[in-house]
């Protein structure tokens, strides 16, 4: 039996994967004598199994799918050695496979994974009654464990390789939507502002990326060392479990990553398609304004800047989002750039809406940061188109100008400056827009 036992050791050195599963099967066959041998992955909720590595006659075969009703395998995934050394047909008259196969004798025993749960079993199959039925036991308990160990890695590199893929597609699928869309935006000159917040969601989405690689790495570091110890025959129940551990924390570490990048892309395609499409919906304002707020995080961060909304959770209004979109991110892109510049100095900069309904459904938003305010001279030309105090670092002068236009175009309200002790505060008015479609100079 050690001789046995030294050859099948033999046959399996250094390897993993689908090429063990073949050599131990091919190896143990010829040791038992048998006329059929197979390992088989179960499956629970079709109460079935199928071959990862089947022999027959010596050689090997294409593997198969069976029903566990009704035969001697069913006796096995209960956690039961099953030997049956002659007449196993007479057993299991209803197992017609066993039948058609003229088998005589039946050899199987479970396969735990590291929670001691049976996941597969190991067969053979005998023309002939079985000659030595303890020899073949010993052989197949001996090696049970190692194949228990090659099945249970095989399954955690599949669930890995499947949730990468599955969370790269996605991601991948994103990340394309946000590119087209990317160049849409840039074809018009008043979403230019939009190009801080394309920028920032990138850097954002960075972060998430650069830890779910990280992970990926762990994983892969655990799989090498999981495939060496298997190679050395080497594999305890303790490295079995640090693996699972390992790798499952990694999942899920990962998996949230993913998530997040995801998450953050999808709210700035969300902002994004409603300042390109311009359509009519219903809209909570305060949630509105607080979504559209976060996907300019990178950007106020540059400047350390706190944004708040004080607004009733219950204004909901029918209005054009994208508008809206445009009017916050331009206002604030207008307080980073030329409101806090206070050089050298710690400045705790802040940026506030207040929104309420006023008579007649008018909607009044107060717009306040604690920058550098206004010139007197910039205070008569603001909504001019052009005019900027900031020519030589690269404006243009469109941002307020925009504004302007699309609350009194758009929004059919007004918009005003308002003089302040300290920083810049304007006020906007807007009632709840009538219109079905939008012009089509939108």
């Amino acid at each position: 039996m050690l001789e046995k036992i030294r050859d099948i050791i033999e046959g399996v050195s250094n390897s993993y994967g689908e090429e063990f599963t073949n050599n131990i099967m091919l190896s143990l066959n010829k040791a038992i004598d048998a006329d059929y041998t197979f390992i088989a992955k179960l499956n629970e909720k079709e109460f079935s199994a199928k071959t990862i590595g089947l022999v027959a006659k010596g050689e090997l075969v294409p593997n198969i799918e069976y029903s566990l009703t009704n035969t001697p395998c069913a006796n096995v995934i209960d956690d039961t050695v099953c030997c049956y050394s002659k007449d196993v047909c007479k057993i299991f008259p209803k197992d017609q496979l066993l039948i058609d196969m003229h088998i005589q004798a039946y050899l199987g025993t479970p396969l735990h994974n590291s929670k001691q749960e049976v996941i597969g079993l190991i067969v053979a199959l005998y023309e002939h009654p079985i000659v030595d039925e303890e020899e073949a036991l010993a052989l197949f308990q001996v090696f049970s464990g190692r194949v228990a160990a090659e099945l249970e890695r095989r399954e955690h590199e599949s669930l890995l390789e499947q949730t990468v893929a599955i969370r790269t597609q996605e991601l991948s699928a994103t990340v394309e939507k946000l590119q087209i869309m990317q160049k849409q935006l840039i074809e018009s000159e008043k979403m230019a502002a939009l190009g801080d917040l394309v920028a920032g969601i990138s850097h954002e989405v960075n972060t998430p990326l650069g830890i779910a690689i990280t992970t990926h790495s762990i994983m892969f570091d655990e799989h090498k060392k999981l495939s060496r110890a298997i190679a050395d025959n080497s594999l305890s129940l303790k490295a079995m479990n640090h693996y699972q551990v390992s790798v499952e924390n990694a999942l899920n570490m990962q998996g949230e990553n993913l998530e997040r990048a995801k998450s953050l892309i999808e709210n700035f395609k969300e902002t994004a398609a409603d300042q390109h499409q311009l359509e009519i919906d219903t809209i909570n304002i305060k949630k509105y304004y607080q979504r559209v707020i976060s996907t300019l995080h990178s950007l106020v961060k540059t400047k350390k800047t706190a944004l708040s909304v004080q607004c009733h959770e219950d204004i909901d209004i029918a209005t054009f989002p994208g508008v809206h979109a445009q009017i916050i991110t331009n206002l604030i892109s207008n307080s980073i750039r030329h409101g806090f510049n206070h050089e050298g100095k710690d400045h705790d900069n802040r940026i506030n809406f207040s929104i309420e309904k006023l008579e007649n459904d008018v909607v009044q938003v107060t717009y306040l940061d604690n920058g550098c305010g206004l010139s007197e001279e910039a205070k008569v030309h603001v909504f001019e188109p052009f005019y900027t105090t900031a020519r030589d670092k690269g404006g243009v002068g469109l941002g307020m100008s925009i504004i302007f236009n699309l609350i009194s175009q758009k929004l059919n309200g007004n918009i005003r400056y308002k003089d302040t002790p300290d920083g810049a505060c304007f006020i906007y008015q807007f009632k709840e827009s009538k219109a079905a479609i939008l012009s089509s100079d939108s």
